[in-house]
């Protein structure tokens, strides 16, 4: 099994504007797509990095190709279609501020603080 990388698992919640649970049908794969399908879910699930759910919320999976080593478009990877989703979370009215302000704001300062967020 090749690396996937670490990842800290933490609890969050996502805020909605409408608590129905939003339910979307599978999206019709071919016999070979499905078997890509259980091989990832498989090799993720024995990493850590997915479980087994219960919840009401589904989103449907998607098939899109991508280049392949010979840059050509043949390979497909396993995605989740999370639009609906998209479609009932409330905007942030404070977008993330652009870097390059706040780089030129701090550029000549002598002191700085340092925050751990572990």
């Amino acid at each position: 099994m090749k690396n996937l990388g670490r990842c800290k698992t933490m609890q969050f919640s996502i805020d909605l504007t409408d608590e129905t649970p939003i339910y979307r049908r599978r999206h019709r794969l071919s016999k070979h797509e499905w078997e890509l399908v259980d091989e990832r879910c498989k090799e993720l699930h024995e990493a850590g990095l997915i479980q087994p759910s219960n919840s009401d919320f589904t989103a449907a999976i998607i098939m899109p190709a991508k280049k392949d080593s010979t840059r050509l478009w043949i390979e497909k990877k396993v995605c989740r279609d999370y639009r609906p989703l998209n479609l009932v979370t409330p905007h942030d009215r404070y977008p993330m501020p652009i870097l390059e302000k706040l780089f030129n704001t701090i550029g000549d300062s002598n002191i700085f603080t340092i925050v751990d967020l572990r």
